[in-house]
């Protein structure tokens, strides 16, 4: 993996957020961007970039009963326009989505763009990733503890998941989340989610391949030619990413705050 730098920075005390230079963002083939958007974020994205939105997307934010879900929907889907506006040299506000029949955005306008993208939360966290000719999916779950995990994944997990899953008896809700962000990660890439057969998949770690790396086969059948890797924000917070392009670049830009500094600034981090 190697870094590709990407540079943004959020005036604090205007309360703006500004994103960065197009010259300095650019996807080269093979390269994935996941930008990590935390709470600092999403309040300033929320506040800034929401008029961005379209009509559709404003009468969407106002049906959330509670105003932390409008504010993080706001965020989320005003940065995945801004930095679409950005890799794609355009206005945010030009773009034009529909949503699959699985609830998943993609461009409607521009199109015959080769961006791919897809989009993930949880409570406080929001993960957007984006390359170029090629499908991406990304997932992130908070830990919750004390779920019946062998119940939830009845019907989910393959037989052998199911196997390591009863088998981690002493961490059940650690490997439950492990398999659950990866499995989410690639059917969200391939583009079926969890309505489709998720059970004829299964995820495994592939540990040859470096540590975080893990392969998928589909009724005993590898699925070759993907890059699939695990994104861990410490013990609380699991991620994963599946893209179908082998050996693919990774990296991982998170907004975090500059020491001494009222200001702060996205760089590029490895996983």
């Amino acid at each position: 993996m190697q870094h590709d730098v990407a540079t943004a920075r959020i005036a604090r005390n205007a309360g703006a957020l500004s994103l960065p230079d197009p010259s300095q963002l650019f996807l080269h083939e093979k390269a994935v961007h996941v930008w990590i958007l935390d709470e600092h974020v999403i309040r300033q994205a929320c506040s800034s970039l929401r008029h961005t939105l379209s009509h559709d997307e404003r009468q969407h934010a106002r049906a959330y009963r509670h105003e932390s879900d409008r504010n993080n929907f706001i965020a989320r889907r005003s940065m995945l326009r801004s930095l679409i506006g950005v890799y794609l040299r355009t206005k945010p506000e030009s773009l034009r989505f529909n949503v699959t029949r699985l609830g998943k955005p993609a461009l409607q306008w521009p199109r015959g763009t080769r961006l791919a993208f897809n989009v993930s939360h949880t409570d406080g966290t929001a993960l957007l990733a984006f390359a170029l000719n090629c499908r991406v999916g990304i997932d992130v779950e908070r830990r919750i503890r004390g779920i019946d995990a062998a119940n939830i994944a009845r019907g989910i997990f393959s037989p052998l998941e199911e196997s390591a899953l009863a088998a981690a008896r002493t961490d059940s809700a650690a490997a439950f989340l492990s398999v659950w962000t990866r499995k989410e990660a690639l059917l969200k890439a391939l583009g079926c989610g969890l309505l489709v057969e998720p059970g004829s998949y299964t995820i495994e770690d592939a540990p040859a391949l470096g540590e975080g790396r893990w392969h998928a086969s589909k009724k005993g059948t590898r699925i070759s030619g993907w890059t699939c890797l695990d994104l861990g924000f410490g013990p609380e917070v699991q991620g994963a990413l599946a893209v179908s392009l082998d050996d693919a670049r990774v990296t991982l830009c998170r907004c975090s705050s500059s020491s001494g500094s009222n200001d702060y600034s996205f760089a590029a981090m490895l996983p």
